[in-house]
C-alpha cells in the first residue's frame, strides 16, 4: 500500500467499528463500550452484540484504544483522538476509578458452586467493593451471552452460569440477554488495560488543552487503582501494569520494581518457535501461539522503562516477529501462506517432537478441512514486524551479531517454511527486513481483500460452528480491526523512516 492507501484503509476499518461495535446510547451506563463481537446478519436484533461470560470481552476495546493512539500519532488526524476522548476513555475510566460504586460481590445470581469455573479464584473474583476492577462483562440487556444461548439450545438454564449479578434473575430469558455484570476479571486483561493507560497518558499528559490535561490525571488515577486491584488479587508484579502506573504517577519506588531487559533475559525468554522445533521435550506437545500479546506487552513496558527501544529488546522483538508465525507455515505444507495469515486463537494446535501434530495436506476428507485462520495473531504480529524493521534499521549489524552469538539452532527450518525465499534469508538484516516488510505491507493487502470480500473482519475463517447455524466467520471481531489499524500505523512509519517509540515522546529513562 502507498501511504495514502494505508490512511484510507485505517479510516475504513475505524469507521466500521464505530458504526457497528460501538454503543452510543447516551442513557446507558455502558455508553462508549466497543463490543468484542458483532454479528452483521443480526444487526438491529437482540443478538447483534455477543459476549462470553468467561471471556475477557473488555480487552478488545483496550486494544482498539491503543490503535486510536497509534493512528493519531501516525496520521495527525484528530478523528482518532476524538474516539478516545468522546467514547472510549470515559467508559474505561468510569470503571477503573469508580468500580467500587458500580460493582459489588455481595450478590451473586449464578448457581451455587459457579466460582469453581475459575480455579485459583483470588485472581479472578471481585472482592466486595474495590477500585480498579474491570469485569469481564457489564451490560444492560443490549448484548447476549454465548454461554446462555448454548445452554438454551440444549434446553438448559437461561441465566448466567459464572459468578455475577443478573438483573434478569427470576425472569424468562430465552434470548440470553446480559443485564448486570460479571464478578470475574483477570491479570491478562489487566495487561491490556495497562497498555491502553500507558499510551493514552503519554498522548495527553503534556497537552496545553485543560480538558486533555485533566484526562491525563484521571488516567494516572486509573493506573494506580489497577495496580492496587491486581495487588489485592495476588499479582503485584505485572510489568505492564507497573510501567503504566510508575510512568503516569512518577512513582520512583515502583520504577525500581520494573527491570530493563538484558541480553541474558531476552535470550532466556519464551519463544514458541524454539520451544516447538528445537527445545522440545520428547512426546510433550508445544503450543502454537494464538496471540502476540507477550511481544506487545514487553515492547510497551520496556520502552516506558528505558525511554527507547534498547538493543536486546530490538533483537527479541525481531526474533519473535520473524520466527513465531513460521509455525503456521510449517503446518501449511501444501499451500503458500499469504502475508498476515496465521492461526485462529480459539482453535489451538500444537507441535510434537519438533513437528506439527498434523499437516494441512493430511486434513482432507469428510468433516476434516484445513485448520481455521484467525484475525488476531496474524495482524498483531504485523505490528511487531513494523517495530522490528524500525529497530533493525536503527541498529545496523545488530541482527548478524546477535545471531552469531546465539547460534542457529533450528532456524534453517525457516527455509523450509518459506520455499519461495532465497535459502538463508534469515542470516542477514536485509533478508530479515525483506521478510518482515512483506509480512507487514503485504499483510495489509491480504486483509484489505478479506474486508472487501466479507464486508467486515471475521473472527475466524473456516472456523466452524459457535452456535447451531452460526459460524465464527459470521462474527466481526474488534481485535482484528484494532491490530490492523495498529499495523497500518507501523507501515506508515516504515514508509516514512520514522520510529514508533520516538513518536510517544517518552520521558527521560529511569
Amino acid at each position: 500500500m502507498t501511504a495514502d492507501e494505508t490512511r484510507v484503509f485505517m479510516k475504513r476499518l475505524t469507521e466500521y467499528v464505530l458504526a457497528n461495535h460501538l454503543k452510543r446510547d447516551g442513557n446507558s451506563p455502558q455508553r462508549g463500550i466497543i463490543y468484542e463481537y458483532f454479528r452483521p446478519a443480526g444487526k438491529g436484533q437482540p443478538d447483534q452484540w455477543l459476549q462470553g461470560e468467561g471471556l475477557d470481552t473488555m480487552h478488545d476495546g483496550s486494544w482498539f484504544a491503543v490503535a486510536m493512539v497509534n493512528a493519531y500519532r501516525a496520521t495527525g488526524d484528530p478523528f482518532y483522538k476524538e474516539v478516545l476522548t468522546r467514547w472510549q476513555l470515559p467508559f474505561y475510566l468510569k470503571m477503573l476509578n469508580h468500580s467500587d460504586e458500580l460493582f459489588t460481590s455481595e450478590r451473586n445470581d449464578a448457581p451455587p458452586g459457579s466460582e469453581r469455573g475459575w480455579s485459583g479464584s483470588k485472581e479472578w473474583l471481585l472482592q466486595g467493593r474495590e477500585k480498579g476492577f474491570v469485569p469481564y462483562w457489564w451490560d444492560d440487556g443490549a448484548s447476549v451471552s454465548l454461554d446462555i444461548l448454548g445452554r438454551v439450545l440444549r434446553k438448559g438454564p437461561d441465566h448466567i452460569g459464572f459468578p455475577g449479578r443478573n438483573e434478569l434473575a427470576g425472569q424468562p430469558n430465552p434470548e440470553g440477554r446480559l443485564s448486570g455484570y460479571s464478578h470475574g476479571s483477570s491479570s491478562h486483561m489487566a495487561q491490556d488495560l495497562a497498555v491502553m493507560l500507558e499510551v493514552t497518558w503519554l498522548l495527553f499528559h503534556d497537552s496545553a488543552n485543560p480538558a486533555e490535561k485533566q484526562l491525563a490525571g484521571e488516567i494516572a488515577e486509573a493506573s494506580r487503582h489497577l495496580q492496587e486491584c491486581r495487588t489485592r488479587h495476588g499479582a503485584a508484579a505485572i510489568p505492564a501494569v507497573i510501567a503504566a502506573t510508575a510512568l503516569s504517577n512518577a512513582d520512583m519506588e515502583l520504577w525500581k520494581r520494573l527491570g530493563a531487559d538484558s541480553w541474558d533475559s531476552v535470550r532466556k525468554g519464551k519463544n514458541h518457535f524454539l520451544r516447538a522445533t528445537a527445545d522440545f521435550k520428547p512426546g510433550e506437545p508445544a503450543p502454537v501461539p494464538g496471540f502476540a500479546d507477550d511481544v506487545e506487552y514487553r515492547y510497551y513496558h520496556q520502552i516506558a522503562k528505558s525511554g527507547t527501544l534498547t538493543d536486546p529488546v530490538t533483537w527479541k522483538t525481531a526474533f519473535d516477529a520473524l520466527t513465531e508465525p513460521q509455525l503456521y507455515r510449517l503446518y501449511s505444507d501444501d499451500s503458500p501462506t499469504p502475508p498476515g495469515i496465521s492461526v485462529f486463537d480459539l482453535h489451538p494446535y500444537k507441535f510434537v517432537d519438533g513437528k506439527p501434530a498434523d499437516l494441512r495436506s493430511e486434513r482432507k476428507g469428510p468433516n476434516k478441512g484445513p485448520r481455521p485462520i484467525g484475525s488476531r495473531f496474524g495482524p498483531q504480529n504485523m505490528i511487531c514486524c513494523g517495530w522490528a524493521i524500525e529497530g533493525l534499521r536503527a541498529n545496523p549489524g545488530l541482527w548478524e551479531k546477535a545471531l552469531a552469538e546465539s547460534g542457529e539452532k533450528s532456524l534453517p527450518l525457516l527455509d523450509k517454511a518459506n520455499p519461495q525465499e532465497a535459502p538463508g534469508f534469515w542470516k542477514t538484516s536485509a533478508g530479515v527486513e525483506g521478510w518482515l516488510r512483506r509480512e507487514l505491507g503485504g499483510g495489509l493487502r491480504t486483509w484489505e481483500a478479506v474486508f472487501d470480500q466479507f464486508g467486515y473482519i471475521p473472527t475466524g475463517l473456516g472456523a466452524g460452528s459457535v452456535l447451531p447455524g452460526q459460524t465464527w466467520d459470521e462474527y466481526s471481531d474488534t481485535g482484528g480491526y484494532a491490530h490492523l489499524i495498529g499495523a497500518a500505523a507501523q507501515w506508515l512509519y516504515v514508509l516514512e523512516g520514522k520510529r514508533d517509540w520516538e513518536q510517544h515522546h517518552l520521558p527521560t529513562a529511569h
